[in-house]
């Protein structure tokens, strides 16, 4: 089940760009708090924690002065945040309620059957579950490396956020039970995003629910985004009039937004948490822009004024 949900088929498994990659820190002066990108594949999951650990870093009551030396975090406080930021997403997905944290054991946990193809991952998977948030956070902490250094980090969050949700509410998420949360080429789906930004794997990026009546008494719900959004996403497919982006996304909680473009996600943030409810803050303001794929050296800021 969990394979047809990730994958379409139980038959597929984990590519090599999943297989390797995990929430490892860059250590360039001036982008030590971006996780790094080895190879295309699991952007969407990247950048949604790359976000998360953004909110942690700029947005704690540590740093009420929106001073930019937040942006350059020692190892110890950005592996603080990396915590923090897995703990939010599993504890949302999980209703705020309960979470499940899954964990390599070293040894095989079940024997494959029927028509199921083993990648040599999940069948190693141990499970732990939290009811507690502190108690969430203490295994974390004692468990960060996992995710930090890997090699699978990415592979064990993707399979905890579903978990936490359950697979049965994140199926009945999808508007098509048939959607899956990995698509072609190993890209994440907008489903797995939205799972990871707001806990529910809904299959769209306007607000509340659409229903369409086909004419004959059959009515089709497809399902958005139903409130405002801690972190925000920007669509070049809005600007393709493919989709449109609702203001619960588009104009997030904090003002730090996922950058899709076509097949990739990057991170935009600012540090004024103003920017959003004040307008005096519009006047002039800096964004920071983070590829963590693109091989970036140096800090990218563009500076806005109106």
């Amino acid at each position: 089940e969990l394979k047809n949900l990730l994958f379409g088929s139980s038959l597929c498994c984990f590519s090599e760009e999943w297989k390797i990659q995990s929430f490892t820190f860059n250590n360039l002066p001036q982008l030590k708090y971006g996780i790094v990108q080895k190879k295309g594949g699991p952007c969407g999951v990247l950048a949604a924690v790359q976000a998360c650990v953004l909110q942690q870093l700029i947005f704690t009551d540590s740093n009420r002065n929106k001073d930019t030396r937040c942006l350059q975090p020692s190892e110890v406080h950005r592996t603080k945040c990396l915590t923090m930021a897995i703990a939010g997403i599993l504890w949302r997905a999980g209703g705020n309620e309960k979470a499940i944290v899954a964990l390599p054991s070293g040894r095989q946990q079940f024997t494959p059957v029927g028509k199921y193809k083993a990648d040599g991952i999940l069948e190693t998977l141990m499970l732990h579950s939290a009811t507690r948030y502190e108690d969430l956070i203490v295994f974390l902490q004692q468990n960060i490396h996992q995710f930090e250094i890997g090699p699978c980090g990415c592979i064990l969050l993707t399979v905890s956020v579903i978990l936490s949700r359950s697979i049965n509410l994140v199926r009945n998420d999808f508007d098509v039970l048939t959607n899956r949360l990995i698509g072609s080429h190993g890209y994440c789906t907008q489903e797995l995003v939205n799972l990871l930004l707001t806990g529910k794997a809904v299959s769209n990026v306007f607000n509340n629910v659409i229903e369409l009546d086909s004419g004959n008494g059959n009515i089709t719900i497809l399902k958005g985004i139903t409130s405002r959004s801690d972190i925000g996403l920007l669509s070049l497919f809005e600007h393709y009039d493919v989709c449109q982006v609702g203001c619960y996304l588009k104009t997030p909680k904090y003002p730090i937004w996922l950058v899709c473009s076509e097949s990739h996600f990057s991170v935009l943030f600012c540090l004024e948490k103003d920017l959003l409810d004040d307008w005096k803050t519009e006047r002039r303001f800096d964004l920071y822009y983070y590829d963590g794929l693109a091989n970036q050296e140096e800090e990218i800021r563009l500076t806005v004024g109106t």
